[in-house]
Protein backbone atom coordinates (compact mmCIF):
# COMPACT_ATOMS: atom_id res chain seq x y z
CA UNK A 1 0.00 0.00 0.00
CA UNK A 2 2.98 2.26 1.07
CA UNK A 3 4.69 1.54 -2.59
CA UNK A 4 1.49 2.42 -4.23
CA UNK A 5 0.90 5.72 -2.45
CA UNK A 6 4.46 6.54 -3.24
CA UNK A 7 4.39 5.63 -7.00
CA UNK A 8 1.08 8.04 -6.75
CA UNK A 9 2.90 11.00 -5.13
CA UNK A 10 5.54 10.56 -8.22
CA UNK A 11 2.87 11.00 -11.19
CA UNK A 12 2.35 14.22 -12.59
CA UNK A 13 -0.60 16.16 -12.07
CA UNK A 14 -1.81 15.70 -15.10
CA UNK A 15 -1.32 11.93 -14.70
CA UNK A 16 -2.68 11.96 -11.36
CA UNK A 17 -6.20 13.84 -12.53
CA UNK A 18 -6.59 11.33 -15.62
CA UNK A 19 -6.02 8.79 -13.43
CA UNK A 20 -8.76 10.24 -10.68
CA UNK A 21 -11.44 10.89 -13.59
CA UNK A 22 -10.83 7.27 -14.95
CA UNK A 23 -11.86 5.69 -11.42
CA UNK A 24 -14.90 8.26 -11.17
CA UNK A 25 -15.76 7.71 -15.35
CA UNK A 26 -15.41 4.14 -14.40
CA UNK A 27 -17.72 3.83 -11.34
CA UNK A 28 -20.14 6.19 -12.40
CA UNK A 29 -20.76 3.46 -15.71
CA UNK A 30 -21.26 0.80 -12.90
CA UNK A 31 -23.54 2.99 -10.99
CA UNK A 32 -25.11 3.75 -14.56
CA UNK A 33 -25.82 0.15 -15.31
CA UNK A 34 -26.83 -1.04 -11.52
CA UNK A 35 -29.55 1.29 -11.44
CA UNK A 36 -30.72 0.49 -15.12
CA UNK A 37 -31.22 -3.04 -13.70
CA UNK A 38 -32.75 -2.01 -10.38
CA UNK A 39 -35.13 0.21 -12.48
CA UNK A 40 -35.85 -3.00 -15.06
CA UNK A 41 -35.98 -5.09 -12.01
CA UNK A 42 -38.40 -3.48 -10.35
CA UNK A 43 -41.03 -2.90 -13.36
CA UNK A 44 -41.18 -5.93 -13.90
CA UNK A 45 -41.99 -6.93 -10.30
CA UNK A 46 -44.46 -4.49 -10.02
CA UNK A 47 -46.06 -5.30 -13.01
CA UNK A 48 -45.93 -9.25 -11.15
CA UNK A 49 -47.42 -7.91 -8.13
CA UNK A 50 -49.96 -5.65 -9.82
CA UNK A 51 -51.17 -8.84 -11.59
CA UNK A 52 -51.47 -11.16 -8.56
CA UNK A 53 -53.05 -8.55 -6.66
CA UNK A 54 -55.53 -8.53 -9.65
CA UNK A 55 -55.96 -12.51 -9.12
CA UNK A 56 -57.18 -11.61 -5.80
CA UNK A 57 -59.93 -9.17 -6.79
CA UNK A 58 -61.07 -10.99 -9.81
CA UNK A 59 -61.55 -14.28 -7.92
CA UNK A 60 -64.11 -12.52 -5.70
CA UNK A 61 -65.70 -10.75 -8.38
CA UNK A 62 -66.30 -14.32 -10.08
CA UNK A 63 -67.87 -15.10 -6.58
CA UNK A 64 -70.10 -12.33 -6.70
CA UNK A 65 -70.80 -12.08 -10.43
CA UNK A 66 -72.18 -16.23 -10.28
CA UNK A 67 -73.81 -15.59 -7.39
CA UNK A 68 -76.23 -12.43 -8.94
CA UNK A 69 -76.12 -14.48 -12.11
CA UNK A 70 -74.06 -11.74 -13.74
CA UNK A 71 -73.16 -13.38 -16.72
CA UNK A 72 -71.87 -10.84 -18.86
CA UNK A 73 -69.48 -9.38 -16.04
CA UNK A 74 -68.69 -13.08 -15.29
CA UNK A 75 -67.59 -14.36 -18.68
CA UNK A 76 -64.96 -11.02 -18.16
CA UNK A 77 -63.81 -11.64 -15.26
CA UNK A 78 -63.01 -15.15 -16.26
CA UNK A 79 -61.59 -14.00 -19.24
CA UNK A 80 -59.11 -11.53 -17.33
CA UNK A 81 -58.40 -13.86 -14.88
CA UNK A 82 -56.81 -16.67 -16.90
CA UNK A 83 -54.99 -14.69 -18.70
CA UNK A 84 -53.37 -13.41 -16.00
CA UNK A 85 -52.54 -17.08 -14.67
CA UNK A 86 -51.02 -17.16 -17.76
CA UNK A 87 -48.91 -14.56 -17.19
CA UNK A 88 -47.71 -15.03 -14.48
CA UNK A 89 -47.35 -19.09 -14.76
CA UNK A 90 -44.97 -18.53 -17.78
CA UNK A 91 -42.94 -15.71 -16.18
CA UNK A 92 -39.35 -17.04 -14.53
CA UNK A 93 -40.15 -18.02 -11.23
CA UNK A 94 -38.08 -18.83 -7.88
CA UNK A 95 -37.84 -22.11 -6.36
CA UNK A 96 -40.48 -20.20 -3.23
CA UNK A 97 -42.93 -19.40 -6.25
CA UNK A 98 -42.82 -22.85 -7.86
CA UNK A 99 -43.57 -24.25 -4.45
CA UNK A 100 -46.51 -22.06 -4.23
CA UNK A 101 -47.61 -22.48 -7.68
CA UNK A 102 -47.01 -26.39 -8.37
CA UNK A 103 -45.84 -27.93 -5.06
CA UNK A 104 -48.07 -29.23 -2.27
CA UNK A 105 -49.81 -27.92 -0.06
CA UNK A 106 -51.05 -24.58 -1.73
CA UNK A 107 -50.43 -26.18 -5.03
CA UNK A 108 -51.64 -23.16 -6.57
CA UNK A 109 -51.56 -23.54 -10.69
CA UNK A 110 -54.30 -26.48 -10.06
CA UNK A 111 -56.76 -24.47 -7.92
CA UNK A 112 -56.88 -21.58 -9.53
CA UNK A 113 -57.18 -23.71 -13.48
CA UNK A 114 -60.33 -25.74 -11.10
CA UNK A 115 -61.82 -22.58 -10.12
CA UNK A 116 -61.45 -21.29 -13.21
CA UNK A 117 -63.00 -24.83 -14.95
CA UNK A 118 -65.74 -24.33 -12.89
CA UNK A 119 -66.54 -20.90 -13.22
CA UNK A 120 -66.60 -21.24 -16.59
CA UNK A 121 -69.15 -24.13 -16.62
CA UNK A 122 -71.62 -22.39 -14.46
CA UNK A 123 -71.39 -19.51 -16.21
CA UNK A 124 -71.89 -21.63 -19.76
CA UNK A 125 -74.50 -24.27 -18.48
CA UNK A 126 -76.21 -22.77 -14.86
CA UNK A 127 -74.25 -26.09 -13.20
CA UNK A 128 -75.34 -25.99 -9.18
CA UNK A 129 -72.55 -28.06 -8.48
CA UNK A 130 -69.96 -25.73 -10.44
CA UNK A 131 -71.57 -22.40 -8.25
CA UNK A 132 -71.40 -24.43 -5.03
CA UNK A 133 -67.65 -25.12 -6.02
CA UNK A 134 -67.00 -21.58 -6.47
CA UNK A 135 -68.85 -20.17 -3.69
CA UNK A 136 -67.43 -22.31 -1.11
CA UNK A 137 -63.48 -22.10 -2.60
CA UNK A 138 -63.86 -18.95 -3.40
CA UNK A 139 -62.49 -17.62 0.17
CA UNK A 140 -59.76 -20.33 0.36
CA UNK A 141 -58.57 -19.22 -3.18
CA UNK A 142 -58.67 -15.77 -1.95
CA UNK A 143 -56.16 -16.59 1.22
CA UNK A 144 -53.52 -18.65 -1.16
CA UNK A 145 -53.71 -15.59 -4.25
CA UNK A 146 -53.04 -13.41 -0.89
CA UNK A 147 -50.00 -15.42 0.02
CA UNK A 148 -48.57 -15.55 -3.50
CA UNK A 149 -48.96 -11.95 -4.08
CA UNK A 150 -47.27 -11.39 -0.41
CA UNK A 151 -44.35 -13.57 -2.23
CA UNK A 152 -44.27 -11.52 -5.06
CA UNK A 153 -43.65 -8.53 -3.01
CA UNK A 154 -40.93 -10.10 -0.36
CA UNK A 155 -38.92 -11.02 -3.50
CA UNK A 156 -38.96 -8.22 -4.77
CA UNK A 157 -38.14 -6.46 -1.64
CA UNK A 158 -35.57 -8.97 -1.22
CA UNK A 159 -33.69 -8.20 -5.17
CA UNK A 160 -34.23 -4.57 -4.62
CA UNK A 161 -32.52 -4.51 -1.01
CA UNK A 162 -29.71 -6.84 -3.18
CA UNK A 163 -29.42 -3.59 -5.55
CA UNK A 164 -29.15 -1.28 -3.20
CA UNK A 165 -26.01 -3.06 -1.46
CA UNK A 166 -24.24 -2.82 -5.26
CA UNK A 167 -24.64 0.47 -5.62
CA UNK A 168 -23.75 1.19 -1.66
CA UNK A 169 -20.66 -0.68 -2.27
CA UNK A 170 -20.89 1.16 -5.45
CA UNK A 171 -21.24 4.93 -3.82
CA UNK A 172 -18.57 4.14 -0.91
CA UNK A 173 -15.79 3.68 -4.13
CA UNK A 174 -16.77 6.59 -5.52
CA UNK A 175 -16.61 8.49 -2.13
CA UNK A 176 -13.09 6.88 -1.97
CA UNK A 177 -12.04 7.66 -5.30
CA UNK A 178 -12.99 11.40 -4.38
CA UNK A 179 -11.17 11.34 -1.08
CA UNK A 180 -8.19 9.94 -2.80
CA UNK A 181 -8.46 12.70 -5.52
CA UNK A 182 -8.74 15.57 -3.00
CA UNK A 183 -5.92 13.71 -1.07
CA UNK A 184 -3.22 13.60 -3.60
CA UNK A 185 -4.33 16.08 -6.26
CA UNK A 186 -5.98 19.46 -4.78
CA UNK A 187 -3.65 19.56 -1.46
CA UNK A 188 -1.19 21.54 -2.35
CA UNK A 189 -3.69 24.02 -3.69
CA UNK A 190 -5.15 25.17 -0.58
CA UNK A 191 -7.14 21.59 -0.10
CA UNK A 192 -7.84 21.92 3.55
CA UNK A 193 -9.29 25.51 3.52
CA UNK A 194 -11.44 24.65 0.41
CA UNK A 195 -12.74 21.39 1.75
CA UNK A 196 -13.65 22.84 5.16
CA UNK A 197 -15.42 25.53 2.95
CA UNK A 198 -17.51 23.12 0.78
CA UNK A 199 -18.10 20.93 3.43
CA UNK A 200 -20.06 23.82 5.64
CA UNK A 201 -21.51 24.86 2.63
CA UNK A 202 -23.05 21.56 1.49
CA UNK A 203 -24.43 21.21 4.97
CA UNK A 204 -25.80 24.13 4.97
CA UNK A 205 -27.84 23.99 1.86
CA UNK A 206 -28.85 20.30 2.17
CA UNK A 207 -29.89 20.85 5.86
CA UNK A 208 -32.11 24.22 4.36
CA UNK A 209 -33.42 22.29 1.48
CA UNK A 210 -34.75 19.13 2.66
CA UNK A 211 -36.28 21.42 5.53
CA UNK A 212 -37.97 23.65 3.03
CA UNK A 213 -39.00 21.18 0.85
CA UNK A 214 -40.46 18.33 3.59
CA UNK A 215 -44.04 18.16 3.38
CA UNK A 216 -44.32 18.55 7.32
CA UNK A 217 -43.84 21.18 9.55
CA UNK A 218 -40.63 22.06 11.10
CA UNK A 219 -40.55 23.97 14.45
CA UNK A 220 -37.22 24.59 16.35
CA UNK A 221 -36.36 26.09 19.77
CA UNK A 222 -33.18 26.79 21.30
CA UNK A 223 -32.32 27.02 25.18
CA UNK A 224 -33.12 30.96 24.68
CA UNK A 225 -36.93 29.98 24.04
CA UNK A 226 -36.25 31.34 20.06
CA UNK A 227 -37.64 29.67 17.34
CA UNK A 228 -34.51 29.27 14.85
CA UNK A 229 -36.78 27.07 12.49
CA UNK A 230 -40.26 27.49 10.98
CA UNK A 231 -40.33 26.19 7.49
CA UNK A 232 -42.67 27.19 4.81
CA UNK A 233 -44.81 24.13 5.26
CA UNK A 234 -45.94 25.29 8.60
CA UNK A 235 -46.43 29.17 7.38
CA UNK A 236 -49.04 27.33 4.91
CA UNK A 237 -50.25 24.82 7.87
CA UNK A 238 -50.99 26.95 10.28
CA UNK A 239 -51.23 30.56 8.08
CA UNK A 240 -48.37 32.64 10.22
CA UNK A 241 -45.39 33.58 8.91
CA UNK A 242 -41.59 33.05 9.91
CA UNK A 243 -42.04 37.03 11.02
CA UNK A 244 -44.98 36.08 13.27
CA UNK A 245 -43.36 33.34 15.06
CA UNK A 246 -40.53 34.15 17.07
CA UNK A 247 -40.41 32.82 20.22
CA UNK A 248 -41.53 29.74 22.24
CA UNK A 249 -44.46 32.08 23.68
CA UNK A 250 -45.67 32.75 19.84
CA UNK A 251 -46.16 28.88 19.81
CA UNK A 252 -49.16 29.09 21.69
CA UNK A 253 -50.99 31.00 18.80
CA UNK A 254 -51.36 27.39 17.11
CA UNK A 255 -52.40 25.94 20.36
CA UNK A 256 -56.01 24.57 21.24
CA UNK A 257 -56.83 26.69 24.54
CA UNK A 258 -57.64 22.98 26.05
CA UNK A 259 -53.86 22.42 25.68
CA UNK A 260 -52.28 25.66 26.93
CA UNK A 261 -51.36 24.86 30.00
CA UNK A 262 -49.66 21.32 29.14
CA UNK A 263 -47.84 22.82 26.22
CA UNK A 264 -46.64 25.72 28.53
CA UNK A 265 -45.52 22.95 31.28
CA UNK A 266 -43.84 20.87 28.85
CA UNK A 267 -41.88 23.08 27.10
CA UNK A 268 -40.71 24.69 30.01
CA UNK A 269 -39.32 21.13 30.93
CA UNK A 270 -37.68 20.60 27.64
CA UNK A 271 -35.80 23.37 27.44
CA UNK A 272 -34.55 23.20 31.33
CA UNK A 273 -33.86 19.65 30.70
CA UNK A 274 -35.79 18.36 33.40
CA UNK A 275 -37.71 15.91 31.07
CA UNK A 276 -35.74 13.82 28.25
CA UNK A 277 -37.12 13.75 24.61
CA UNK A 278 -38.63 10.66 23.41
CA UNK A 279 -36.72 10.31 20.20
CA UNK A 280 -39.03 8.58 17.63
CA UNK A 281 -42.05 8.56 19.62
CA UNK A 282 -45.16 10.12 17.61
CA UNK A 283 -48.14 11.32 18.89
CA UNK A 284 -51.54 12.66 17.57
CA UNK A 285 -52.62 16.02 18.99
CA UNK A 286 -55.00 19.00 17.92
CA UNK A 287 -53.60 22.26 16.45
CA UNK A 288 -55.80 25.57 15.11
CA UNK A 289 -54.52 27.78 12.61
CA UNK A 290 -54.65 31.51 12.58
CA UNK A 291 -58.46 31.34 11.63
CA UNK A 292 -58.89 29.17 14.83
CA UNK A 293 -59.95 25.91 12.76
CA UNK A 294 -58.40 23.23 14.59
CA UNK A 295 -57.23 20.06 12.91
CA UNK A 296 -55.71 17.27 13.90
CA UNK A 297 -51.75 16.42 13.60
CA UNK A 298 -49.41 13.83 13.92
CA UNK A 299 -46.37 15.39 15.85
CA UNK A 300 -42.34 13.86 16.39
CA UNK A 301 -39.68 15.16 18.61
CA UNK A 302 -35.73 15.54 18.21
CA UNK A 303 -33.02 17.22 19.60
CA UNK A 304 -29.36 18.07 18.36
CA UNK A 305 -26.30 16.04 19.60
CA UNK A 306 -23.93 19.59 19.71
CA UNK A 307 -27.12 21.03 22.00
CA UNK A 308 -27.65 24.34 19.63
CA UNK A 309 -31.06 23.23 19.25
CA UNK A 310 -33.11 22.31 22.07
CA UNK A 311 -36.30 20.46 20.46
CA UNK A 312 -37.25 19.91 16.97
CA UNK A 313 -40.96 19.20 16.18
CA UNK A 314 -41.91 17.32 12.80
CA UNK A 315 -45.67 18.07 12.46
CA UNK A 316 -47.62 16.90 9.74
CA UNK A 317 -51.27 17.91 9.47
CA UNK A 318 -53.57 14.41 8.78
CA UNK A 319 -56.75 16.03 8.16
CA UNK A 320 -57.40 14.67 4.85
CA UNK A 321 -55.93 11.26 6.54
CA UNK A 322 -58.83 11.09 8.78
CA UNK A 323 -61.23 11.90 6.34
CA UNK A 324 -60.24 9.23 4.24
CA UNK A 325 -60.10 6.82 6.88
CA UNK A 326 -63.33 7.77 7.73
CA UNK A 327 -64.91 7.46 4.38
CA UNK A 328 -63.52 4.14 3.99
CA UNK A 329 -64.88 2.80 7.52
CA UNK A 330 -68.53 4.09 6.29
CA UNK A 331 -67.77 2.44 2.52
CA UNK A 332 -66.83 -0.90 4.49
CA UNK A 333 -69.93 -0.76 6.49
CA UNK A 334 -72.03 0.28 3.57
CA UNK A 335 -70.82 -2.83 1.08
CA UNK A 336 -71.30 -5.28 4.66
CA UNK A 337 -75.19 -4.17 4.82
CA UNK A 338 -75.36 -4.83 0.87
CA UNK A 339 -74.55 -8.22 1.50
CA UNK A 340 -76.51 -8.54 4.41
CA UNK A 341 -79.78 -7.48 2.25
CA UNK A 342 -78.87 -9.72 -0.55
CA UNK A 343 -78.79 -12.85 1.76
CA UNK A 344 -82.24 -11.48 3.28
CA UNK A 345 -83.88 -11.00 0.41
CA UNK A 346 -82.34 -14.34 -1.36
CA UNK A 347 -84.00 -16.13 2.09
CA UNK A 348 -87.32 -14.44 2.07
CA UNK A 349 -88.57 -14.61 -2.22
CA UNK A 350 -89.50 -18.10 -1.92
CA UNK A 351 -91.72 -18.08 1.42
CA UNK A 352 -93.30 -15.05 0.31
CA UNK A 353 -93.79 -16.38 -2.90
CA UNK A 354 -95.53 -19.71 -1.04
CA UNK A 355 -97.61 -17.40 0.97
CA UNK A 356 -99.08 -16.02 -2.24
CA UNK A 357 -99.70 -19.02 -3.37
CA UNK A 358 -101.53 -20.36 -0.55
CA UNK A 359 -103.65 -16.48 -0.69
CA UNK A 360 -104.87 -17.23 -4.36
CA UNK A 361 -105.80 -20.79 -3.30
CA UNK A 362 -107.51 -20.03 -0.44
CA UNK A 363 -109.52 -16.99 -2.52
CA UNK A 364 -111.20 -20.06 -4.39
CA UNK A 365 -112.09 -21.97 -1.90
CA UNK A 366 -113.18 -18.85 0.30
CA UNK A 367 -116.87 -17.51 0.12
CA UNK A 368 -117.48 -15.52 2.61
CA UNK A 369 -117.20 -11.61 1.71
CA UNK A 370 -115.20 -10.69 4.94
CA UNK A 371 -112.84 -13.39 4.81
CA UNK A 372 -112.40 -12.90 1.08
CA UNK A 373 -111.54 -8.96 1.66
CA UNK A 374 -109.07 -9.76 4.32
CA UNK A 375 -106.99 -11.52 1.65
CA UNK A 376 -107.39 -9.20 -0.55
CA UNK A 377 -105.32 -7.67 1.88
CA UNK A 378 -102.91 -9.71 2.88
CA UNK A 379 -102.16 -10.10 -1.05
CA UNK A 380 -101.27 -6.05 -0.55
CA UNK A 381 -99.21 -6.88 2.13
CA UNK A 382 -97.24 -10.02 0.51
CA UNK A 383 -96.59 -7.51 -2.44
CA UNK A 384 -95.49 -4.90 -0.43
CA UNK A 385 -93.13 -7.39 1.03
CA UNK A 386 -92.02 -8.49 -1.86
CA UNK A 387 -91.70 -4.63 -3.90
CA UNK A 388 -89.53 -3.67 -0.14
CA UNK A 389 -86.85 -6.62 -0.87
CA UNK A 390 -86.72 -5.52 -4.32
CA UNK A 391 -86.43 -1.95 -3.57
CA UNK A 392 -83.78 -2.33 -1.18
CA UNK A 393 -81.70 -4.34 -3.39
CA UNK A 394 -81.27 -1.90 -5.84
CA UNK A 395 -80.62 0.89 -3.35
CA UNK A 396 -77.25 -0.22 -4.14
CA UNK A 397 -77.58 0.23 -7.81
CA UNK A 398 -79.44 2.65 -10.23
CA UNK A 399 -83.09 2.10 -10.03
CA UNK A 400 -85.94 3.56 -11.87
CA UNK A 401 -87.87 6.62 -10.50
CA UNK A 402 -91.56 7.28 -10.56
CA UNK A 403 -94.19 10.24 -10.04
CA UNK A 404 -96.15 9.17 -6.87
CA UNK A 405 -98.67 10.50 -4.46
CA UNK A 406 -96.91 11.27 -0.66
CA UNK A 407 -100.32 9.76 0.74
CA UNK A 408 -99.57 6.26 -1.18
CA UNK A 409 -96.66 5.44 0.36
CA UNK A 410 -97.86 6.36 3.77
CA UNK A 411 -100.46 4.26 2.91
CA UNK A 412 -98.79 1.24 1.91
CA UNK A 413 -97.07 1.66 5.16
CA UNK A 414 -100.25 1.50 7.30
CA UNK A 415 -101.36 -1.63 5.74
CA UNK A 416 -98.51 -3.49 6.98
CA UNK A 417 -99.09 -2.19 10.98
CA UNK A 418 -102.52 -2.27 10.21
CA UNK A 419 -103.36 -5.62 12.43
CA UNK A 420 -100.81 -4.17 15.42
CA UNK A 421 -102.60 -0.96 15.44
CA UNK A 422 -105.57 -2.57 16.43
CA UNK A 423 -104.21 -5.64 18.30
CA UNK A 424 -101.76 -2.68 20.78
CA UNK A 425 -104.99 -0.71 21.04
CA UNK A 426 -102.90 2.71 19.61
CA UNK A 427 -105.07 5.50 18.13
CA UNK A 428 -103.96 6.82 14.56
CA UNK A 429 -103.83 10.16 14.07
CA UNK A 430 -103.85 11.69 10.49
CA UNK A 431 -102.99 15.40 9.49
CA UNK A 432 -102.31 14.91 5.69
CA UNK A 433 -102.96 17.78 3.62
CA UNK A 434 -102.80 17.57 -0.28
CA UNK A 435 -99.22 18.08 -1.41
CA UNK A 436 -97.59 17.87 -5.05
CA UNK A 437 -96.71 14.98 -6.86
CA UNK A 438 -93.21 13.33 -5.79
CA UNK A 439 -90.86 12.05 -8.14
CA UNK A 440 -88.47 9.44 -6.74
CA UNK A 441 -88.52 5.85 -5.19
CA UNK A 442 -91.99 4.89 -3.93
CA UNK A 443 -90.90 2.28 -2.36
CA UNK A 444 -88.17 3.66 -0.17
CA UNK A 445 -90.48 6.05 1.43
CA UNK A 446 -92.79 3.72 2.20
CA UNK A 447 -90.34 1.37 3.91
CA UNK A 448 -88.57 4.36 5.74
CA UNK A 449 -92.48 5.03 6.55
CA UNK A 450 -92.81 1.44 7.65
CA UNK A 451 -89.55 1.64 10.07
CA UNK A 452 -90.95 5.08 11.51
CA UNK A 453 -94.65 3.38 12.65
CA UNK A 454 -92.69 0.39 13.72
CA UNK A 455 -90.40 1.80 16.30
CA UNK A 456 -93.03 3.88 17.72
CA UNK A 457 -95.09 0.83 18.11
CA UNK A 458 -92.30 -1.37 19.63
CA UNK A 459 -91.75 1.71 22.34
CA UNK A 460 -95.41 1.25 22.62
CA UNK A 461 -94.93 -2.06 23.71
CA UNK A 462 -91.78 -1.70 25.58
CA UNK A 463 -93.55 1.14 27.87
CA UNK A 464 -97.00 0.47 27.78
CA UNK A 465 -97.79 4.32 28.62
CA UNK A 466 -101.66 5.09 28.92
CA UNK A 467 -103.97 5.92 25.93
CA UNK A 468 -100.66 5.66 23.20
CA UNK A 469 -101.68 7.09 20.06
CA UNK A 470 -99.19 7.45 16.98
CA UNK A 471 -99.92 10.88 14.48
CA UNK A 472 -98.63 11.12 11.20
CA UNK A 473 -98.11 14.47 9.51
CA UNK A 474 -97.62 15.69 6.18
CA UNK A 475 -97.66 19.39 4.54
CA UNK A 476 -95.66 21.13 2.21
CA UNK A 477 -93.63 24.31 2.25
CA UNK A 478 -92.61 26.56 -0.65
CA UNK A 479 -89.50 24.60 -1.00
CA UNK A 480 -89.72 21.05 0.28
CA UNK A 481 -92.62 18.18 1.64
CA UNK A 482 -92.79 17.56 5.81
CA UNK A 483 -93.64 14.27 6.92
CA UNK A 484 -93.60 13.68 10.43
CA UNK A 485 -94.14 10.33 12.89
CA UNK A 486 -94.73 11.98 16.25
CA UNK A 487 -96.01 9.43 19.42
CA UNK A 488 -96.56 9.75 22.96
CA UNK A 489 -94.01 6.78 23.74
CA UNK A 490 -91.80 8.35 26.25
CA UNK A 491 -89.11 9.53 23.89
CA UNK A 492 -85.39 8.79 22.98
CA UNK A 493 -82.96 8.08 25.26
CA UNK A 494 -80.09 8.14 23.57
CA UNK A 495 -77.38 11.04 24.06
CA UNK A 496 -76.65 12.87 21.18
CA UNK A 497 -80.38 12.00 19.75
CA UNK A 498 -78.26 11.88 16.35
CA UNK A 499 -76.87 8.88 17.35
CA UNK A 500 -80.45 6.68 16.69
CA UNK A 501 -79.17 7.04 12.85
CA UNK A 502 -75.81 5.16 13.17
CA UNK A 503 -75.59 1.75 11.99
CA UNK A 504 -76.02 -0.96 14.73
CA UNK A 505 -77.62 1.06 17.19
CA UNK A 506 -80.30 -0.12 19.56
CA UNK A 507 -81.41 1.90 22.72
CA UNK A 508 -84.05 -1.26 23.50
CA UNK A 509 -85.09 -3.94 25.63
CA UNK A 510 -86.25 -6.19 23.02
CA UNK A 511 -83.90 -7.78 19.77
CA UNK A 512 -82.92 -5.12 17.39
CA UNK A 513 -80.67 -5.04 14.58
CA UNK A 514 -80.57 -1.00 14.97
CA UNK A 515 -80.47 -0.69 11.16
CA UNK A 516 -83.67 0.48 10.84
CA UNK A 517 -83.10 3.93 11.09
CA UNK A 518 -79.81 4.26 9.46
CA UNK A 519 -81.28 2.64 6.68
CA UNK A 520 -84.08 5.50 6.46
CA UNK A 521 -81.47 7.59 6.59
CA UNK A 522 -79.60 6.11 3.86
CA UNK A 523 -82.83 5.91 1.63
CA UNK A 524 -84.13 10.32 2.53
CA UNK A 525 -80.77 11.53 2.00
CA UNK A 526 -79.62 9.19 -1.21
CA UNK A 527 -82.36 8.40 -3.18
CA UNK A 528 -84.34 11.68 -1.84
CA UNK A 529 -81.96 14.27 -1.93
CA UNK A 530 -84.15 14.77 1.36
CA UNK A 531 -82.92 14.81 5.53
CA UNK A 532 -84.08 12.95 8.35
CA UNK A 533 -84.14 14.54 11.79
CA UNK A 534 -85.37 13.31 15.53
CA UNK A 535 -86.10 15.39 18.81
CA UNK A 536 -87.86 14.68 22.09
CA UNK A 537 -91.19 16.34 22.58
CA UNK A 538 -93.24 16.61 25.87
CA UNK A 539 -94.93 13.22 25.53
CA UNK A 540 -92.50 11.15 23.44
CA UNK A 541 -90.29 11.28 20.02
CA UNK A 542 -91.01 12.81 16.90
CA UNK A 543 -89.29 12.31 13.57
CA UNK A 544 -89.34 14.98 10.50
CA UNK A 545 -88.82 13.98 7.00
CA UNK A 546 -87.87 17.11 4.79
CA UNK A 547 -87.88 16.19 1.02
CA UNK A 548 -87.01 19.10 -1.42
CA UNK A 549 -90.06 19.85 -4.43
CA UNK A 550 -87.33 20.21 -6.88
CA UNK A 551 -84.89 17.54 -5.23
CA UNK A 552 -85.08 15.63 -9.46
CA UNK A 553 -82.99 18.53 -10.24
CA UNK A 554 -80.24 17.21 -8.04
CA UNK A 555 -80.79 13.63 -8.57
CA UNK A 556 -80.17 11.20 -11.48
CA UNK A 557 -83.75 10.60 -11.84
Amino acid sequence: MGKLALLFEQLSFTAKYITALTLIALLSTLAFFNLNHLISSQANDGQLITVSGQQIMLSQKIALYAIYYQTKRLEVSIGEIEENHSFLINEPMSSRMKDIYYSAPINLDEKVKTFITHAKRFQLTRDGKSLTYVLQNSQKLLEQLGHAAQAYLEEAEAKTQNLKKVESYIYFMTIGALLLEALFIFRPANASINRKARELTREKDYSNAVIESSTNAIVALDYDYRIQTYNKTAEKIFGYSRLEMKSVEDLLKITPRHYTKIHAMGAESFLNKYLPINIGEIYELEACDSDNNHFPIRISFGTSEQGSVAIVANIQDITKEKLNNTLMHKQAKFAALGEMIAIIAHQWRQPLAELSFNNMYLKKLIKETELRDELVKNEGIIQFMSETISSFESFYARSPHQEFARKDSISQALKSVESLFKLRGIKLKLELEEVPFLYGHQNGLSQVMLSLLQNSISIHKINNRPDPWIKIGLKSTASAIVITVCDNGGGIVSSPIERIFEPFHSDRKSPSTGLGLYMSRLVIEEKFNGTISAENLEEGACFSLVIPINQCDNLTC
